[in-house]
């Protein structure tokens, strides 16, 4: 992967951002806790600065199921599609280093709520990272206003998401007097 990520430079992030942020809104929630941890690693890096994404040594060489990979990009494929389409570069003001780290900041706080379990807590963040992730390989400032509005909505949906199953879950155990399961 390091290969990849060095032959895209700059717009990396923006890759990895699509990437895992697609696999993150279409695998089951098990397995889409899984795609936030590189989020988390990207996103960092881009916060702090990096011009490009490194992959840490332990991880680089690790492979992911390529029918994994394939399935979550192809569940997908109709609204990439679309997004190629809209996706160009204009309105640079909101492209510029300084939009990008905070995107990267709004990534990584989305890729935590992805880390929770809960209904809604992957599809809504998911989809925000990917825009973010087109916005940013695209030059596209439009795109990436939309992707802060996006990230907004998917982060109150997850986080609301889990707050309502920690309440629901509190209630049963109140009305029982037992744990479940």
């Amino acid at each position: 992967m390091s290969d990849l990520l060095n032959a895209m430079g700059p717009r990396g992030f923006g890759f990895v951002y699509i990437l895992f942020g697609m696999l993150a809104a279409a695998l089951p929630t098990g397995l889409c806790s899984v795609m936030a941890v590189p989020i988390l690693l990207f996103s960092a890096q881009q916060a702090l600065g990096r011009h490009r994404p490194t992959m840490p040594k332990r991880f680089d060489g690790k492979q992911f199921s390529a029918d994994t990979v394939q399935a979550g990009i192809q569940s997908k494929e109709k609204w990439l599609l679309r997004l190629e389409r809209f996706a160009k570069p204009r309105w640079h003001v909101l492209t510029g280093s300084a939009v990008n780290r905070i995107a990267a900041v709004s990534c990584f706080i989305l890729a935590s709520v992805i880390l929770l379990p809960g209904p809604f807590t992957n599809v809504p963040p998911g989809i925000a990272i990917a825009l973010f992730g087109f916005a940013m390989v695209e030059r596209d400032g439009l795109l990436m206003l939309i992707s802060f509005i996006a990230g907004i909505i998917g982060f109150t949906i997850g986080l609301s998401a889990v707050i309502a199953t920690v309440l629901l879950i509190g209630r049963w155990i109140a009305q029982s007097g037992t744990l479940p399961g």
